[in-house]
């Protein structure tokens, strides 16, 4: 019986890895964004904030700031980015599952707060519009930089795991979906993914986990 042939977009952890059937899967993966922290002065805000990724989280805290006279309340999309920062000592006043979610959130029970949103290069328009549209106060941080890091690949995939539309970019750049199910890591990864293709599906609660495990009921007809 030959193997399904998966693409992750990024690079596993083992215990991510082995929940793949070896004698059923056969994983590829490669690292299509890189990620690097900007220079950036960290201002004097000690109202509230909003962090969207790890990868912004790990991008403060590798400042070795004072954190405790420096935030109040913090706001967050994603279990992992919640854990990070309480792994860091900090509470997590909020935690959605996505940004649609948060906004809404914020704009029904925060909306007079000021906010500091720490975010990659690459901007969600439609979160930031929100805000501007509901005339609520937001400043916004570049902490880190997606790069993209596109290679070609020989290989066909019954399915592809995309973690971001910067992912799906990246991976574009040197390569086609073809038959592809893209199975992505949230709704705006699908939206974007649902811009090449028809084959998507997503995540209702955005993890890696949940989207390997998306991906193997897929083909186990769960």
């Amino acid at each position: 019986m030959e193997k399904i042939r998966i693409l992750s977009t990024k690079s596993l952890e083992n215990n991510l890895k082995n929940l793949f059937n070896k004698k059923q899967f056969d994983l590829h993966e490669h690292d299509f964004i890189t990620i690097d922290f900007t220079n950036f002065d960290l201002p004097q805000h000690f109202q509230s904030w909003i962090f969207s990724s790890k990868n912004s989280v790990e991008s403060i805290f590798s400042k070795k700031i004072s954190a405790k006279t420096l935030f109040n309340k913090i706001y967050c999309v994603g279990e992992n980015t919640k854990s990070l920062i309480e792994k860091y000592g900090q509470k997590v006043n909020k935690m959605c599952h996505n940004s649609s979610e948060l906004s809404n959130h914020i704009l029904k029970h925060s909306s007079k707060e000021k906010f500091l949103f720490c975010r990659g290069n690459i901007q969600n328009h439609s979160f930031t519009n929100f805000f501007k549209q509901k005339n609520i106060d937001l400043n916004e941080l570049v902490v880190y930089m997606n790069k993209s890091n596109s290679k070609k690949l020989k290989e066909k995939f019954e399915a592809i795991m995309f973690f971001s539309p910067s992912g799906i970019k990246s991976f574009l750049e040197k390569n086609s979906l073809g038959n592809s199910i893209c199975v992505c890591i949230g709704q705006t990864t699908a939206e974007f993914a649902e811009k090449h293709t028809s084959k998507v599906i997503y995540c209702n609660t955005p993890s890696i986990k949940n989207v390997i495990n998306k991906t193997i009921k897929l083909f186990n007809n769960e």
